[in-house]
């Protein structure tokens, strides 16, 4: 279901009814904003202080009539839920009333934006009764039979019994100081008034509407991590859970491209006690052959599985880049050095393309984590080496796998610069001396391309030998 949830927990404090009227009006320009993800009918509860509450449930949008409507914040208010609902086709309802409006609830509220796949197998497993045959409804007197009011005791049941999508904000009556919010992909925003002393929360950072704000007038967002469940009481008591499922399995998926970095990372990853499987891609690129001989030893070395994805995409379809020889060739000015300070041997987004199918595969096959070689001496050069760029891929993966699916990419070696993880990978018992780190593909490495020279001055300055041989090492012993 494609709904919006809103609402605001009010902290403990006195306030004039011009501080009340603004909480009150920012909550209304939110609900309003919100028919963005439902115009269908729209709900709001607010929660008093003595136990009772203040319901306002219209058929319509939000922006229609909610302008008209009375007030429903007070100086006993403590927590307001809200609803705008898109009516999904597959529980249209013809002649709309009040009892198909959410939030739902008796003695627990909740407002839901998301979809109950086993509403009605919930409905017969504990013999309950609904009032509307909308999904959500089933969701109150669910908890209303099995919850024990503990935190604990909502996870376990959001967890476990809980088939579908959802971000939930959940009031008990009885408990009108203690707001609880929890969501697996769908997602919550929340929004700290430092000025009125009020939490806002909705489905869509947008709706907060703070990039229309100077930066010192802005107030601290952040967003309920993914698979999560929080309780946020009046009094400012914050306790959070993890949604998540423990599979324990300890597997890992190293992006191996066969030089230093990500053979580093295979072996700490194999030191954390993870199943490592090394996955390496050939992409039609000028040192496929001696990466993929070199994969096969790291392998055998490490004792581990590996796979190999053929694709021909760079090469046949994007094109544009040195290393599949469809633009120019490969930099080699100053012996390397130019080629180790700037993207010369750029190949368009191929990190982000190899973490989606390796992303892909983790989901299917079980890993729990992928592992690239970013690092922090290629940030410099390479924009898809920066921890941002993979901090920001870690906060999409819980969208782009289905649920309970989880895979994170962790960097073992990213805040590292070339001779930190030479150094490492020495300390730790990598096979570095079976590592291809050139970007041409002949006999010994060519000793004048950006990886070659990096990988020459980092064991350089750890006063180490490179245990492989050069080209121009082989001419002057010739000579």
């Amino acid at each position: 279901m494609g709904c919006s949830i809103s609402g605001c927990i009010i902290f403990q404090k006195s306030r004039s009814q011009e501080e009340i009227q603004r909480i009150e009006q920012r909550l209304r320009q939110i609900m309003i904003m919100a028919e963005d993800r439902g115009r269908d009918s729209y709900g709001i509860v607010a929660f008093q202080n003595d136990g009772s509450c203040v319901e306002i449930k219209e058929i319509g949008k939000a922006s229609e009539s909610l302008i008209k409507k009375p007030r429903f914040i007070n100086p006993k208010t403590y927590i307001v839920i809200a609803n705008n609902r898109a009516e999904p086709t597959t529980e249209y309802v013809a002649n709309k009333n009040v009892e198909d409006i959410q939030p739902f609830g008796n003695s627990v509220f909740i407002s839901h934006n998301g979809m109950i796949a086993n509403d009605f197998d919930l409905e017969k497993q504990f013999k309950l009764k609904r009032k509307t045959k909308i999904d959500s409804a089933i969701l109150p007197p669910l908890l209303e039979g099995i919850w024990d009011d503990s935190l604990d005791g909502l996870q376990k049941i959001l967890r476990d019994a809980i088939v579908g999508s959802f971000a939930l904000a959940i009031v008990k009556k009885g408990e009108p100081n203690a707001l609880y919010l929890a969501c697996n992909y769908k997602p919550i925003f929340l929004e700290y008034d430092v000025a009125l002393d009020v939490v806002y929360f909705t489905s869509l950072e947008s709706y907060l509407q703070q990039d229309t704000l100077k930066v010192w007038d802005a107030n601290p967002i952040r967003q309920l991590k993914p698979y999560s469940v929080a309780k946020i009481t009046t009094s400012k008591a914050f306790d959070e859970r993890s949604l998540f499922i423990d599979s324990r399995k300890m597997k890992a998926l190293v992006v191996a491209s066969a030089g230093l970095d990500s053979t580093t990372a295979a072996k700490v990853m194999m030191n954390k006690g993870y199943e490592v499987t090394l996955l390496h891609f050939k992409y039609r690129h000028r040192a496929e052959a001696r990466e993929q001989e070199s994969i096969r030893r790291i392998a055998g070395h490490l004792n581990c599985g590996f796979m190999f994805i053929d694709t021909t995409l760079f090469k046949d379809v994007i094109g544009h880049s040195r290393l599949t020889e469809t633009w120019a060739e490969i930099q080699k000015e100053r012996d390397g050095e130019a080629g180790a300070e700037f993207a010369h041997e750029w190949v368009p987004a191929r990190n982000l393309i190899f973490l989606s199918i390796a992303t892909g595969i983790a989901e299917a096959h079980g890993y729990d984590v992928i592992v690239p070689g970013t690092n922090l001496e290629e940030s410099g050069a390479y924009p898809d080496n920066e921890m941002i760029f993979i901090n920001k891929l870690n906060e999409v993966l819980p969208y782009a796998t289905n649920l309970q699916r989880r895979v994170k990419i962790e960097m073992p070696v990213g805040n590292l610069m070339k001779h930190e993880i030479v150094k490492l990978g020495v300390q730790i018992g990598a096979p570095l001396h079976l590592t291809w780190s050139c970007y041409e593909g002949g006999e010994a490495h060519c000793g004048r391309c950006g990886p070659c020279y990096m990988r020459k001055k980092a064991f350089k300055i750890n006063g180490l030998k490179d245990p492989v041989s050069y080209a121009e090492s082989r001419i002057r012993r010739t000579a």
